[in-house]
């Protein structure tokens, strides 16, 4: 009877200790991720809130911004993931700061959002499109496509369909 106290109790401290690891392994990248962050970054996510301003941002602000999302998108996908193994708590999001609605009413996110959907998880992209109901969602308004070509290749997309 002793032996299986002993044995829960370091089941527990086992639990405990791997909880605490997986918090400050999230901790760690996140001071990382926002030490690298520089006035630009933060001026553009607080423009990415604003359907004017994505509309004006070239390429690189775009590349920028999905950067950040990715990065942001990553984070998020190891911490459910941490969940799903058991070694953080179901509301381990949430207690992290980890606030994603309703994300999908965001201009640039609205954008960016069918590429980035392709490259998370099943549990990340339900979380993601559960966080804004379909009437909130915003339509993209900038054409991602045409404006890399523009950029990278010199072309400007013509409406006509001619060339």
């Amino acid at each position: 009877m002793i032996s299986l106290v002993f044995v829960g109790m370091q089941i527990r401290e086992n639990n405990i200790q791997a909880r605490a690891a997986a918090y400050r392994a999230i901790g760690i990248s996140t001071a990382e991720f926002h030490r690298g962050f520089n006035a630009r970054m933060n001026r553009l996510e607080e423009e990415s809130e604003y359907p004017e301003a994505v509309k004006r941002w070239p390429l690189e602000d775009w590349e920028t911004v999905e950067r950040i999302a990715t990065a942001d998108l990553r984070m998020l996908e190891m911490i459910q993931l941490q969940v799903e193994q058991g070694l953080l708590p179901p509301d381990a999001v949430a207690r992290l700061g980890y606030s994603w609605g309703p994300i999908l009413s965001n201009p640039a996110m609205a954008c960016m959002w069918p590429e980035l959907r392709t490259q998370v998880g099943s549990s990340v992209r339900k979380l993601i499109e559960d966080s804004t109901p379909e009437a909130q969602r915003l339509p993209c308004q900038v054409d991602l496509k045409a404006l890399r070509d523009e950029t990278i290749l010199g072309q400007k997309k013509d409406a006509t369909g001619v060339k």
